[in-house]
């Protein structure tokens, strides 16, 4: 299912097609295609999930080290990150007018350079900072800060089952204080959409849904797979039945918590894998579309502006639609290679690094 938010991500940047020659295209951009940006919202809500499912007992009865775990996620982001950065340099390097920006002010454009690369760059409130290189990579840093506090969510909160009795809290902070922010639209963007210290409450609200779902007060609703492909198809329902009606929301809510509830109920009813539809997306396609998701993340905004840029200059095909076949391809294609031969194996071998360091031995005494 990841993959087909990293869709919904991908069509939310396909802003090119002229409005007066692509009526049809643009209608459907504003009503539908534009809202992709909520699957970034998904990807934290999922993030939580499956951090939890995999990590709580291993965090609270101390199977893993705080060190181990952040290792293992820093090994998971870092070497994408690395490369859509090195890609971004060069797109920008390609581009005259970025590269005489670039050298203007070497000052800005450094620290611009070492809070990207250090994946702090979210946390500054200027969209010359946390939409700096590879734009995307704003989630990562927001998910780097996720990382770091997850061990502690779990120990202090989820241990003491605070979370699971207490957590309702934070879900009603966000809307009430978006309620009373009386911020522009530049401003609600910038922090209930980017800044990482309100966009972990949808990662919060993935690791409490964890909670949920470990109790178990649900499961006999899908014991029996009719049952459980009617609460899948429900889900989906629910979920398209929000983005029928989110033009009557204003936009701030959409950016953080108006799809929370059908999110939730999705990553709910498919992490029972009894229904149709979940057994129809476990093949193995799917999965290595799944797994493929992050680097189509990664890279795919930096295809577009490539692709874009270059048709622009040498004007390789006036047809908008053949130009987005050409960049979903190459995204696929690049997504691919980048996961086969950079995300695996330097995971792998960053974790190799660890363990055979100093860093891995636990303190004396």
């Amino acid at each position: 299912m990841r993959f087909f938010f990293a869709i919904m991500v991908f069509w939310s940047h396909i802003q090119f097609f002229d409005q007066a020659m692509y009526p049809g295209y643009n209608k459907l951009y504003n009503n539908v295609l534009s809202e992709g940006y909520i699957g970034v919202g998904f990807f934290f809500i999922l993030s939580g999930f499956i951090l939890s499912y995999n990590y709580d007992d291993k965090i609270i009865n101390r199977k893993i080290s705080f060190k181990k775990f952040w290792v293992a996620r820093i090994a998971r982001i870092y070497p994408l990150h690395i490369a859509g950065s090195i890609m971004a340099i060069l797109i920008i390097v390609n581009s005259v007018k970025s590269s005489a920006d670039f050298f203007a002010t070497p000052a800005l454009s450094v620290s611009i350079f070492l809070s990207n690369i250090t994946l702090l760059h979210s946390f500054i409130p200027d969209v010359k900072y946390f939409f700096s290189y590879n734009w995307v990579s704003w989630s990562i840093s927001d998910e780097l800060f996720f990382y770091i506090v997850f061990p502690f969510i779990i120990y202090f909160f989820v241990k003491n089952k605070l979370l699971i009795k207490f957590g309702w809290v934070l879900y009603l902070l966000i809307p009430v204080l978006i309620y009373y922010s009386g911020h522009s639209s530049y401003d609600n963007h910038k922090f209930f959409y980017i800044n990482p210290f309100f966009r972990i409450v949808d990662f919060i609200l993935g690791i409490n849904l964890n909670q949920l779902f470990k109790l178990e007060i649900f499961s006999r609703l899908y014991k029996k797979k009719i049952s459980a492909t009617v609460l899948e198809i429900m889900s989906i329902g629910m979920f398209a039945g929000f983005m029928y009606i989110h033009e009557d929301v204003p936009q701030v809510y959409r950016y953080s918590c108006f799809y929370w509830l059908p999110m939730s109920l999705i990553i709910f009813s498919f992490a029972y894998q009894n229904g149709y539809l979940s057994s129809l997306i476990s093949g193995y396609f799917f999965v290595l579309l799944g797994e493929m998701s992050f680097s189509f993340y990664i890279f795919h905004q930096l295809l577009v502006r490539y692709f874009v840029f270059e048709n622009n200059l040498m004007v390789i095909t006036e047809n908008p639609y053949l130009l987005v076949f050409a960049i979903l391809m190459t995204s696929l294609f690049v997504s691919y290679l980048a996961h086969k031969y950079i995300e695996l194996p330097c995971n792998a071998y960053i974790k190799n690094r660890y363990k055979r360091s100093s860093f891995a031995l636990p303190a004396k005494g």
